[in-house]
């Protein structure tokens, strides 16, 4: 197991405590094996990040809303039909332009979603070589801008919520430094029982 490996599960299980001790038991997400992520990336053919690797095979992951803007993990089959219909959705919009002639957003083969939320916005790793490879990002599925990364990693997105979670202090503040449009926020479980995250007070 590699340091990311490691890091990856460690990260979950501090989340999973966390949710264990205060939220209702939610359902579990699927793990994917080794033989279907292989199959993923030959048909990306582009190799996946260490750290999204280790969390489709993650096991016991919930599946309910704990990640900040209310999204829950989806199993890789979910996460590849949502894929296919967002590319679908690109293809019959066909290339478009702005006023100042820049081409329009559009979802590329090279976005891989991980989470989903009651809206139909996704959470997305972006597989395109370079700088951004392996960041996560917020799809809106109406306006399709992707701006700023909310994290670097899969790994920084685990690390950032067990660490809110633990310490009640907020997430996505590095986004937010950076000049990303969400903005800091902190989990509270409500009436009900569900974690909620709740924009930071200033």
């Amino acid at each position: 197991m590699t340091s990311i490996d490691h890091e990856v599960r460690k990260s979950w299980d501090r989340i999973d405590a966390w949710c264990r001790d205060r939220l209702q038991r939610a359902p579990v997400r699927a793990a994917a094996d080794e033989g279907q992520l292989r199959a993923v990336e030959a048909d990306l053919e582009v190799a996946l990040p260490t750290e999204v690797h280790e969390w489709w095979t993650l096991d016991r992951v919930s599946a309910d809303y704990w990640i900040p803007g209310s999204f829950a993990p989806v199993g890789l089959e979910e996460a590849l039909e949502t894929r296919e219909i967002w590319l679908l959705v690109a293809e019959q919009e066909g290339a478009s332009f702005d006023a100042n002639g820049e081409p329009e957003p559009r979802f590329l083969p090279s976005f891989l979603p991980i989470a989903m939320s009651p809206g139909g916005d996704g959470l997305i790793v972006d597989l395109r070589l370079g700088d951004s490879y392996g960041s996560v990002f917020l799809w809106n599925h109406e306006t399709w801008v992707l701006g700023a990364p909310l994290w670097g990693s899969v790994v920084f997105m685990l690390q950032d919520i067990a660490a809110a979670l633990e310490s009640g202090t907020s997430a996505l503040l590095r986004h937010a430094a950076l000049g990303g449009t969400e903005e800091g926020c902190v989990a509270v479980v409500d009436d009900a029982g569900d974690l909620v995250w709740e924009v930071a007070e200033h």
